[in-house]
């Protein structure tokens, strides 16, 4: 997927202001800046979820998938998590109960998830279910949006390794946004430093961690200290 000069305003405020970005097929690319930097209006844009100025080339209409902050919030209460997942396959429907029990098995949940609902799970369950429900379309491109920031921290860590271990089996392009530098490079290829709507730094993601040439990229760096020594 490529992003090219791709701009948001909502009034008079530019939330993106001209961002260029390549996120080359079967590479996690990260997306990393504080709250307010533009990175999930980013985001959203390539998804096709907000108006934008601009391109977004490389990927078919509809072929971009999100996974959102809050799993709960993106779930429907009053849905089975089987109906939640079915909703978006593109199997026949007498199809349809084998790829959800498929897509709960490859998220690591029992394919007997699928009569549950929502309330009866834990956050990094619906979060699962979640990325489940967003790989049923088969997307070329998985967009990860502070996934792991609503978790309990010792839930992260789990969904960060079925990300990497879902990327390694499935051979995922993902679009990884953080605010997070140490969750970066855990599961990241490169990185994209993004400040006041623009990017300000980019690379591989030792690269950029190791020697950073931006003085905001220094300053992320700095907040997280086991990173800033490294």
């Amino acid at each position: 997927m490529n992003i090219s000069d791709v701009t948001v305003r909502f009034g008079s405020f530019t939330a993106v202001d001209g961002v260029s970005l390549e996120v080359p097929a079967g590479r996690v690319t990260g997306l990393v800046g504080e709250s307010g930097s533009g990175k999930s209006t980013l985001a959203r844009a390539a998804a096709g979820l907000t108006p934008y100025r601009g391109t977004v080339s490389g990927v078919e209409p509809g072929r971009v998938q999100m996974v959102f902050q809050d799993p709960y919030s993106s779930l429907n209460p009053r849905m089975t998590l089987g109906d939640a997942i079915a909703e978006g396959t593109r199997v026949p429907r007498p199809r349809r109960p084998a790829e959800v029990a498929r897509l709960l098995e490859l998220v690591s949940l029992p394919s007997s998830y699928a009569a549950k609902y929502p309330r009866e799970l834990s956050g990094g369950q619906r979060q699962r279910v979640a990325v489940a429900r967003a790989l049923a379309a088969r997307p070329e491109v998985l967009i990860a949006d502070e996934i792991t920031s609503a978790l309990d921290v010792c839930v992260q860590g789990a969904v960060l390794n079925l990300l990497r271990d879902l990327r390694a089996e499935l051979g995922l392009t993902m679009l990884f946004i953080s605010h997070n530098l140490a969750v970066v490079r855990y599961v990241c290829d490169a990185v994209a430093v993004m400040r006041h709507g623009r990017l300000v730094e980019s690379g591989p993601v030792e690269e950029v961690i190791t020697t950073p040439q931006h003085a905001y990229t220094r300053a992320l760096l700095a907040a997280v200290p086991r990173l800033a020594h490294t």
